[in-house]
This record gives C-alpha cells, structure tokens and sequence, in this order.
C-alpha cells in the first residue's frame, strides 16, 4: 500500500505537450490543487480586474471592458483552432483600417484560475508590447514593426489572492500563457517588476532569465537581423523566455 501511495505522488501532472484547442481553453484545464486555468469571461470582468491591481495598477481599462465584452483574446482563442497563420490577415487587415487598439486586444490573453467552488483566485494578462513594437520602428524596420505583434509578448500582470498563495498557482497561469503564444508561434514573453519586490527567484524558478537592474538583452536580431537591446526603466528588472521550439 506504501509502495502505491509513493506512487500516486510521483505521478506527474497533466503534460503541457498537449495541443491546445480553444474550447479547451474557454472549459479550463486543470491547474494545481484542484483549480482550473481558463480564458477569462465577461463575468469574470470584475474580479480579474481586482486581483490584477495587486500586481500593477497599469491595468487599462479598454482591456477591463474587453474581458467584460468577450472581446479580448478572441484572435488568440480561434487561431487554436485554425492555426496560427489565420493571425496575420486579420492583423494586416487592421494596420490598413487603422484599427491596431482593437487587434492588439484581440491579441492580448486574460486567464484566471478558477477554485474549486468557482472562486477566481488568480489572474494574468498578457498583451502586444506597444513599446516594444515602437522600438522596432525607431529602429529603422517599419517593415518589421506590425509583424512584432504576432512575435513579441509581454506579461503585463500575474497576480494570486493571498488566501491562494503557495499552491502554484501563479506558476500555473505562466506555464498556459507559455504553452498559447508558443503554440501559436510566437518568440519571446517577456515582463517587469519593481526592484524593491524582490521577485527574481520567484521568476527564476519558472525558468525566466532575470535582467540586473539597468541591464539589457538583445531582441531584434532574431526578427530584423540587426541587434535592438531591451532593458528596464529605473527601478525595475525585466523577466523574460524564448520560444526555443519556433
């Protein structure tokens, strides 16, 4: 019976291998401790945008009012299914209409992690880097500018409610936010926190590279050919991971 429960314990969780399909996205899968990740809904407007002003207070309302009219994260969600070229005419069809806010929400990801009894208890957002995509441009590579929306990522919030801390949760909403752009072929995820947080080993541990304060790493080459360094503003240190499969 000893030899049975060790083994239950060493059973691994559920693979990240698996493709993803939107509405396996939209269901939920399973998450630590009985928790389920999923895309957010529009009734979970309210407490996702709660919980993420524990991590920023950056959080701008358009994508508020995306998750609460189903709106954020649609592109994402259908290219699941369809692939992740469906991404780009949709995208080259919103630079020409000059509609790029509303792809960029399109493109962002809203995922929470719902509790057993249907408590959200965790959140994260993840969106085209705007600064990211005008960097490229003041680099001189306007021409590789719109496609820095389907390739860079940036992890604008992640946060978890203190009652629900210490159960992997966070790690949880990090490793489904990976496992959607990668799938979708995306390149780089990348984010920031504040010095004074300390949160470097948290990240560390969810095999990010954590940048030294006033430190830089190199972006463009891998997208432009030429090198276009990334680095945080005073007071902050950035996080980040390549796709190494793309």
């Amino acid at each position: 019976m000893a030899k049975k429960a060790q083994q239950r314990k060493k059973r691994p969780s559920p693979s990240l291998r698996v493709r993803l399909t939107g509405q396996r996205l939209r269901d939920g899968l399973a998450g630590p401790d009985g928790t389920r990740i999923r895309v957010a809904r529009p009734g979970d407007s309210i407490h996702f945008s709660d919980l993420l002003t524990l991590a920023t207070d950056q959080i701008e309302q358009e994508h508020v009012e995306g998750v609460m009219a189903g709106r954020c994260g649609t592109w994402l969600v259908d290219a699941l299914d369809e692939g992740d070229q469906s991404l780009t005419r949709p995208l080259v069809s919103a630079a020409t209409t000059g509609n790029l806010q509303d792809a960029a929400l399109a493109l962002s990801l809203p995922l929470v992690a719902e509790d057993r009894d249907g408590t959200i208890v965790g959140a994260l957002l993840a969106l085209p880097p705007g600064s990211m995509v005008q960097t490229v441009q003041e680099a001189g590579y306007e021409q590789h500018a719109l496609l820095a929306m389907l390739k860079y990522v940036k992890i604008k919030g992640l946060a978890v409610a203190e009652a629900a801390r210490g159960r992997g949760v966070g790690g949880a909403l990090l490793k489904r936010c990976m496992q959607v752009y990668w799938q979708l072929d995306f390149m780089f995820l990348y984010g920031g926190f504040d010095t004074e947080r300390d949160l470097g080993p948290y990240y560390a541990r969810q095999g990010f590279t954590i940048l030294a304060p006033g430190e830089t790493t190199d972006v463009g080459f891998v997208l432009t050919g030429r090198p276009i360094g990334l680095g945080a503003g005073p007071g902050e240190q950035l996080f980040f991971r390549w796709n190494r499969s793309s």
